[in-house]
């Protein structure tokens, strides 16, 4: 816990600041930032931000695998923000009063408190997270500055994530897999719900630039339940590496995501290390929500996954009138790491459900699978984009006479060898 109360403070600079944290109670009342997209719509992301860049309530608007259903659910139990100075042997978290929202943007909220170093040096921090429109990340900048005439001294921050990606039974059934490398700076950490296939990403800065000044990368580590928690706050601390360390969780091969561990309930862990002899660092970590399914295909051995076709793809296709069709898409290659100048490269067709088109005397088309639009996607790993998609003529008549917003159908994606990747379910929304 913060020792507020007894902190001594050696500058009239200090005691203000002192002065300010004791008439403030600390609280956990949470702000809410969000993205922008309208709730109940797949990727509506909004986070509750309580102090110190936590959070106790996610949610995400996600299309399930295994069926037709759009969900709105809270998948996190907890997303806490840890220190520990070495003085003691045990994390503690960053406490300070309810966050302050940005009177200019009102999806970024500000929190600052103070922690005791090395030596019960005084350490400020400010902590900023923000959601930029239309994206499913939550960044939090961490600046950590210590009192005059002083340097922070030795000091580990720790990001915690444990998610609870739930399923309508309320079980948790969840998986965890990475992508990217620390040293190659596009490390990433999920966890996918196991049958619906939706759920988070944990990453952050991990080379040196503006997101990561006089600090380091440690590593990461995964494992089942409360232990990191537990191991955090001990005096043995919790072990990472920037390799990752993987504890008490079964590998096996998923038939959409490939190699993966679980399932299970299951937490993460990053961590960083501030310079000791720097007067001030700044940390930046990510939360990002991944509301459809990620698929890759089923595979008998990771070796011969080849990383190509691996799109993370919205299930809402939108038709603005009867020239083009588009959805969002990002370039996910897995397993990781890929080969060098490896890139999603795919074929995409989309075909209707049966009886789904009808033209304007009301005749149906009674074929199961009908070509409604095609298109091709060129994607850099870790990247987003518009896929365009061409309607065919029979979907152009469709379009230029339906009264209809929307229709079924089905997004298959296919490699440039014409291989398919995965299909599933969508929905086409028709805008006139």
């Amino acid at each position: 816990m913060m020792r507020t109360k007894r902190g001594r403070f050696r500058s009239a600079f200090w005691r203000s600041i002192g002065v300010f944290f004791l008439s403030v109670p600390l609280g956990t009342n949470a702000v809410e930032i969000s993205n922008g997209i309208p709730a109940g719509t797949v990727g509506d992301f909004r986070v509750d931000v309580e102090d110190g860049g936590a959070t106790r309530r996610v949610f995400v608007t996600a299309a399930r695998f295994v069926s037709d259903d759009i969900v709105t659910r809270n998948v996190v139990r907890n997303y806490y923000s840890y220190f520990d100075s070495g003085d003691n042997g045990r994390g503690e978290r960053l406490r300070a009063p309810t966050p302050v929202p940005n009177p200019i943007n009102p999806n970024s909220v500000t929190s600052n408190g103070f922690l005791f170093g090395v030596n019960r040096t005084v350490i400020s921090w400010t902590a900023v997270s923000s959601i930029a429109p239309g994206t499913q990340v939550m960044t939090t900048t961490y600046t950590f500055i210590a009192e005059p005439g002083k340097v922070l001294g030795r000091l580990r921050f720790l990001q915690h994530l444990d998610e609870v990606v739930p399923v309508p039974e309320g079980a948790s059934d969840d998986v965890f897999f990475r992508t990217g490398s620390a040293v190659g700076g596009d490390l990433k950490l999920f966890a996918f719900d196991n049958t619906d296939i939706y759920g988070l990403s944990h990453s952050g800065a991990l080379l040196p630039g503006n997101d990561l000044q006089n600090a380091s990368f440690a590593g990461w580590a995964a494992d089942h339940s409360n232990n990191i928690i537990s191991s955090i706050e001990s005096t043995a601390g919790q072990p990472v590496s920037p390799d990752g360390i993987i504890a008490n969780l079964s590998s096996f091969q998923h038939p959409q995501l490939g190699p993966v561990f679980g399932p299970g309930d299951i937490v993460s862990v990053l961590a960083w290390d501030v310079d000791p002899n720097a007067t001030s660092a700044v940390i930046t970590t990510s939360l990002g929500a991944v509301p459809i399914a990620a698929p890759t295909g089923p595979t008998s051995s990771p070796v011969e996954v080849q990383p190509v076709g691996n799109l993370l793809v919205g299930n809402q296709i939108r038709c603005r009138g009867t020239k083009r069709c588009t959805f969002r898409a990002e370039c996910l290659l897995l397993p990781s790491p890929a080969s060098p100048g490896a890139r999603c490269t795919n074929r995409i067709n989309v075909t209707v459900t049966k009886k789904a088109l009808r033209s304007r005397g009301g005749v149906t088309v009674k074929a199961p699978g009908v070509l409604f639009a095609s298109g091709a996607a060129d994607i850099a790993p870790g990247q987003s984009a518009t896929v365009r998609l061409r309607p065919t003529k029979r979907a152009r008549n469709f379009l230029r006479s339906t009264a209809k917003e929307k229709i079924k159908a089905t997004l298959g994606i296919k490699s440039i060898d014409e291989v398919t990747v995965n299909a599933f379910r969508a929905r086409i929304r028709i805008i006139n």
